[in-house]
């Protein structure tokens, strides 16, 4: 009789037991879910300021609207290390003009964050030939040094370099002397603050 008795009683501990190692597991698997959603789901509010070094050189007199530039990320902020590669594209231009002066907006279009390109939205402050902004922008204002960074800028030869250093005094970096105005030149190295316009997702 006792050997009856034994038979169930060691049934039921068995599937109590496997029923605790089912519910430990689950739990694992849950845990490791909601650890994995959560790293997918970081988000970069709307509002948010990344500090971008751009490396490609652009000019109002050369470029146009939907041009790509390239750059890389300053200053690393949560979920955005230093270094981050971003992507963008011209969304305003105007070459200079007697009268007038000459204009690059410039818009963030991704991001790549782990080996994932994201999509990105963002602005920064329209740069305008003479502007404060444009004289500042990596600007040794005055000198002839700077304005042979600018003819080179813009040529790629010595002798761009020569009518910048004649040209160029009192100018800066950011912009360069024109027979109808001045164009607004970026040069590849130029940092610029972009502002996020949507909120969006990123994987660290």
């Amino acid at each position: 009789m006792r050997h009856v008795l034994s038979i169930p009683i060691l049934t039921l501990v068995a599937a109590v037991s496997l029923s605790s190692c089912v519910d430990q597991k689950s739990a694992e698997n849950s845990g490791g879910n909601s650890g994995d959603a959560h790293m997918a789901q970081l988000t970069i509010p709307s509002g948010t300021s990344l500090e971008v070094m751009i490396n490609t050189t652009l000019s109002s007199e050369q470029a146009s609207v939907g041009d790509a530039w390239s750059g890389s990320v300053i200053t690393g902020r949560d979920g955005i290390p230093a270094g981050t590669v971003v992507n963008g594209t011209v969304t305003g231009v105007k070459p200079a003009q007697k009268g007038d002066r000459a204009m690059l907006d410039l818009g963030l279009t991704s991001i790549n964050v782990g080996g994932q390109s994201t999509p990105a939205h963002g602005t920064t402050e329209s740069i305008i030939a003479g502007s404060t902004r444009a004289r500042n922008l990596g600007a040794i204002a005055g000198s002839a040094a700077a304005g042979a960074l600018i003819g080179k800028a813009v040529t790629g030869t010595g002798k761009g370099a020569v009518v910048g250093a004649v040209v160029g005094a009192g100018a800066a970096t950011g912009v360069v002397a024109a027979s109808d105005g001045y164009q607004v030149v970026l040069k590849s190295g130029t940092p610029l603050t972009f502002t996020t316009t949507e909120a969006m997702a990123v994987r660290q």
